[in-house]
Parts: C-alpha cells; structure tokens; sequence
C-alpha cells in the first residue's frame, strides 16, 4: 500500500465524518425552525384528544378559560358542545417535552442494545 491510497483512505473517512457533522447541525436548524408551536399559547390549548376513526378525532379544547369538545375531521372542525372547565379540573394540562436531537439519539442508542439483547435467549 502506496502513501496515495492511504490519504486517498484518510481524505474518504474525513470526508464522511464533515457530511455527519453537516446532518447533525442542519437537522438541529431545521428542528428548531420548523418545531410546531403547540403548548406555546397562554390562552389556548389542547387538554386531550381521541381518535373514534380513521383521520377523525374528539377533541377537549380550553380557551379563554373555557372548555369546547370539538370534532375534527382532514377538512373541518365541529363544534360539538361547551363544557364546564370545572369538571375538567382532574385533567393535567400536558406540555410536550422538548427534547433536543442528541438526547433522543442517545435514547435510542442506548436503549437499542437492551432490545437487542434482551429477546435472546442464551
């Protein structure tokens, strides 16, 4: 093996390493950017919601300090009654957790290994 085809090796692994990098930091941009915005909202904001079809779904809305159960469908929502916002006080109002893509991928990563190995019998 000539010097040549050992940097031409050393130039490839570069190469590779600079398009990860790249991916790593694009994709953290394009999160960021493109993130949806749910829970942001002081005044609105989704208390649950349950699908009953095929891209059919109720949902329990607060706004304002009052409570909507809406129908949703791919091309419209109904309103389909106003609820009492104090019977829905058992309900948490859940935020979605930010999570950035590093701590996902480690999740992944690390958890990917116990699936792996923990449905082999030995």
């Amino acid at each position: 093996m000539d010097w040549l085809e050992i940097l031409s090796m050393i130039g490839t692994v570069v190469l590779m390493i600079a398009v990860f990098v790249g991916a790593y930091y694009v994709s953290r941009f394009v999160g960021k950017k493109y993130q949806p915005r749910n829970g942001t909202s002081r005044n609105i904001s989704i208390l649950e919601s349950q699908p009953v079809g095929k891209d059919r779904a109720l949902i329990v809305v607060k706004a304002a300090n009052k409570a909507f159960l809406v129908g949703a469908t791919p091309h419209e929502f109904t309103l389909i009654s106003e609820l009492n916002p104090d019977d829905l006080s058992d309900l948490p109002e859940s935020k979605p957790s930010k999570k950035d893509f590093s701590s996902v991928f480690r999740s992944v990563i690390m958890g990917g290994d116990k699936k792996q190995n923990g449905g082999e019998s030995e």
